[in-house]
């Protein structure tokens, strides 16, 4: 899976052009550097290579119907499938080539302690969580672009927002940190760092049990077992 979805990411690596949204009347609005829009670009990309390899091995690829729901995609036999697939989608971006970075990986507590919240089917079902990440170089992009509208025949003209994008496929838990990720949100911090350390997996956790029962326990203080990183945790 991961070598197919790669292979098929790679024939567009370093020559994504995507720059503005099109109407039916042939009028491109640019996209602008909103993070969220350009994370949308990217789950769309993405879901072409998900659904080529859902289609050449025969399973059934199910988008998550619901906002803010765990995973991007899910992939399995059939809806009954006891070992479904987990695919997320993550962005992020760097402001100069040679700059560590980071994503956060989805709240700790949702469906990691309660196995049916904000996920697609229960947690229990599924096998395995991959993450498909994003990191590109943002494009100052003038700002008398903004209330723009240009033909579909200017597309050269339309400034993009973004270069330099880079791509990997790893399992969840071989790039999870031992920090939240945002602030005061309840969400998994990755691993800080180069793109080869998340292809190399270059994590925290030696092991998906060790990963799942850290962020489950995190921050509870009710088994009186609290802990700030993973090597207060491997000390309990």
């Amino acid at each position: 899976m991961k070598e197919h979805i790669l292979q098929h990411l790679a024939e567009i690596e370093n020559g994504y052009s995507a720059c503005g949204i099109i109407d039916r009347r042939g009028r491109v609005y640019p996209l602008g550097t909103d993070t969220k829009v350009l994370s949308t670009v990217f789950e769309i990309i993405a879901r072409q290579a998900v659904a080529d390899y859902a289609r050449q091995a025969n399973l059934l690829l199910i988008d998550s119907n619901k906002q803010n729901y765990y995973p991007d995609f899910t992939l399995a036999v059939n809806r009954d499938d006891s070992k479904k697939l987990a695919i997320d989608v993550k962005t992020t971006y760097k402001n100069n080539a040679d700059d560590d970075f980071g994503f956060t990986l989805g709240s700790y507590t949702s469906f990691l302690r309660n196995g049916t919240k904000n996920i697609m089917f229960s947690f229990n079902q599924y096998s395995e969580h991959w993450i498909i990440g994003f990191v590109y170089r943002r494009v100052a992009v003038a700002t008398d672009t903004a209330g723009r509208q240009y033909a579909a025949t200017d597309l050269a003209e339309i400034p993009a927002p973004f270069t330099d994008v880079e791509v990997f496929m790893q399992e969840k838990w071989r790039i999870a940190g031992d920090r939240p990720g945002s602030g005061n949100t309840t969400n998994i911090g990755s691993i800080r760092g180069k793109l080869n350390d998340f292809q190399q997996g270059n994590g925290v956790f030696d092991s998906e049990a060790e990963f799942l029962a850290y962020w489950r326990g995190y921050g509870t203080t009710a088994s009186g077992r609290k802990y700030r990183n993973i090597a207060e945790f491997r000390a309990l």
